[in-house]
């Protein structure tokens, strides 16, 4: 995957270091924090620091593409996009979140987009999973956009942020043969 990836509005680069204030910032916003599972509410900038350094880990080991999403011309991280797997024997799942700023303006499912296209075509088409909470339909939506499915029916999901399960919907991505 490259370092890379640019859309017609947005840029998709590796994250930093340095996007830890950005980071914590945007997902010390409940909204965005009660929506994933693993961030939790409030996100102070050492946990910021620490989750770039594990996505860098993860993509060391080869189980991640995690990627800073910007506007195109600033470099000042709005986002986040990252193709990961749990182990090495699971399907790519997609995960995501934008600041509360950006909503609404079709930049999570440009950014998607391009991150699904760019694995298609370096890692090959394959069938990609991801997962929302059913109390958050705008992320639903991105995946509809893109062409994800639902699979199986809600589940309870962990949501660090809200310090309890929650119910949570799985989707999938077939391959085009």
């Amino acid at each position: 995957m490259r370092d890379i990836i640019e859309t017609e509005r947005l840029t998709l680069r590796q994250t930093k270091l340095r996007d830890a204030a950005a980071f914590s910032k945007l997902v010390s916003d409940f909204d965005i924090a009660r929506m994933t599972g693993s961030i939790a509410y409030p996100y102070p900038l050492l946990s910021a620091e620490f989750k770039i350094m594990t996505f860098h880990a993860a993509k060391r080991r080869g189980l991640a593409h995690p990627y800073a999403i910007t506007l195109t011309d600033e470099d000042e991280m709005i986002g986040v996009a990252d193709l990961f797997k749990r182990s090495a024997d699971e399907l790519w799942e997609i995960g995501y979140w934008i600041g509360q700023a950006f909503w609404g303006n079709g930049f999570m499912t440009e950014a998607c987009r391009a991150l699904l296209a760019e694995a298609n075509a370096t890692m090959g088409a394959e069938d990609r999973i991801a997962g929302v909470f059913t109390d958050n339909p705008g992320s639903a939506r991105v995946l509809e956009k893109l062409g994800f499915e639902k699979s199986g029916k809600p589940d309870e999901y962990f949501s660090t942020a809200r310090l309890s399960n929650a119910e949570s919907q799985d989707f999938i991505l077939r391959a085009r043969a």
